[in-house]
């Protein structure tokens, strides 16, 4: 006899929103309907201002929560805090987010009193969402003897309740403990809040150590705490491979440098990565100013900056004869500038990411990203973010320029690429040169994408018309009225 397979089919897992849409991609898709959840970390880490941006998300929804805790914090407190930040709203409460501390009846009573206010509290308040704040004071109070068996109790019970009511519970705790522990065993999900303060760049992590029904992204994701809440930002590594464009292009895309071009062989090549690279005051930031000129609004350009501010950026631009505040004006071209401090890697990644989606961008310049990003993450990480921040590019349709610093002011017998082995497609290096008593700049192509190139070195010239190349056999070393003047041109810090 054979059954039918309908019969014996468990029924399909349903996920909510939690309010963190980066914290439900590392879920996989949001918090199980009906399951229960470790949120553990230190003091200071965010684990209640986490708890009540998932009760007010329900909120916002139409559905109610039960926050209950064991802990000597008073609501009132609690609320004094949670009032600067942008999700809490006092209109919520009682009707949709209803508190109330269960410290009295453990203490006084038992652990069987406090499970059934639990069911009290339950079927009267019918929440979607039950957050327990403090469940270790049951070992403690429970003394050592019987501590253990008393809290594995408490959390089964807690389980088919969750399971009865189609509740999802949310079991918020400081305990470092062994990942052994009768709480982990039970809980269908355990998220940690990790605040690295001891390295040389503080900064906060989630992870995400078990979620039941489904795959997760693994790794450290970096978070912040503002005003929004709790801010996540998945590793941009760890998302799903982009697809790859279908047809691999053949066209070029001018560099605005006439002389390059002519190097290159007709231009940058389509929806290829360059990098530009040389010490400070080679030029670099002007090469990249070149590539962004020819943007239009049908074809955006994207500056993406970290050390000069936009003002001084468009007087340079300005200085070498492009107009990029009119660009600005007429939506041709944009620039985003992220600030040196307090800037998270994956955050960078996701805003280029979107500013790209969004605009639909053709022509991308990093200026001095490997500089910015390098405090950030050790070069593993780094390697990994460039790679996966690039394809993601690079899928999305745009031909993308990074400029890179490198100590050697002259052509040096190794070339210190790094992280950017193995990732970009071209490579122009700007150098320096020694030509009797005076030093002279050169540019040399030491890399085009599938294609033959001018492998000689020009000398170039930073002009009121812009970057000027020429071939070595026509360089004239003397002293011409149309250099541009000393000054912002050529001296950044990316060059």
């Amino acid at each position: 006899m054979t059954s039918d397979a309908s019969d014996t089919s468990e029924p399909a897992l349903t996920r909510f929103e939690s309010g963190l849409p980066e914290l439900d991609q590392i879920l996989g898709g949001g918090l199980v309907t009906g399951g229960s959840y470790i949120i553990q970390g230190s003091p200071g880490t965010g684990k209640t201002i986490l708890a009540n941006q998932i009760c007010f998300a329900r909120a916002a929804k139409g559905q109610k929560s039960l926050y209950m805790t064991l802990l000597s914090e008073s609501f009132s407190q609690m609320f004094a805090f949670l009032q600067s930040l942008d999700f809490f709203e006092m209109a919520k409460v009682p009707e949709y987010i209803y508190y109330t501390s269960a410290y009295a009846t453990l203490r006084q009573d038992g652990l069987d009193a406090l499970l059934h206010l639990i069911v009290q509290e339950i079927r009267k308040r019918r929440p979607s969402v039950l957050v327990f704040e403090g469940i270790f004071a049951i070992g403690e109070l429970s003394g050592p003897s019987g501590g253990e068996t008393e809290l594995r109790r408490f959390l089964n019970e807690l389980a088919a309740l969750a399971a009865q009511h189609r509740m999802t519970i949310v079991l918020v705790t400081n305990s470092d403990r062994s990942p052994s522990s009768p709480e982990y065993a039970v809980a269908d999900g355990w998220i940690e809040l990790v605040d690295d303060a001891a390295s040389h760049h503080p900064s906060r992590h989630l992870v995400v150590h078990k979620q039941r029904g489904g795959p997760i992204l693994r790794g450290r994701h970096q978070y912040r705490i503002s005003d929004a809440g709790l801010e996540v930002y998945p590793r941009l590594e760890s998302l799903p491979r982009p697809r790859d464009l279908q047809e691999a292009s053949t066209r070029r895309l001018g560099s605005g440098i006439p002389g390059l071009d002519r190097m290159t062989g007709g231009g940058i090549p389509e929806h290829s990565a360059t990098a530009v690279m040389g010490p400070a005051g080679s030029g670099k930031t002007t090469v990249g100013l070149h590539f962004l000129a020819d943007s239009t609004p049908e074809a955006l350009g994207l500056f993406f900056g970290f050390y000069e501010k936009p003002e001084r950026l468009l007087r340079k631009a300005a200085g070498i004869g492009i107009d990029l505040e009119g660009l600005i004006a007429h939506g041709a071209a944009k620039i985003v500038r992220f600030p040196p401090d307090e800037t998270l890697i994956d955050e960078i990644g996701r805003t280029a990411i979107r500013e790209v989606e969004a605009s639909g961008a053709k022509r991308v310049v990093f200026d001095g990203l490997i500089a910015a990003c390098r405090p950030l993450a050790d070069d593993t990480r780094l390697r990994a973010f460039l790679r996966a921040l690039n394809d993601r590019l690079l899928a999305l349709g745009a031909t993308v320029v990074y400029t890179y610093e490198v100590p050697q002011l002259f052509f040096p017998e190794v070339l210190g690429s790094g992280q950017f082995s193995g990732l970009v497609d071209n490579t122009l290096l700007l150098h320096y040169s020694l030509e009797g008593p005076s030093v002279e700049r050169r540019a040399t192509l030491l890399k085009v994408r599938d294609s033959d190139f001018d492998h000689r070195a020009c000398a170039y010239r930073i002009t009121r018309n812009g970057l000027v190349l020429e071939p070595l056999e026509a360089h004239d070393i003397r002293p011409t009225t149309d250099a541009a003047p000393a000054g912002p041109v050529g001296t950044g810090r990316t060059g």
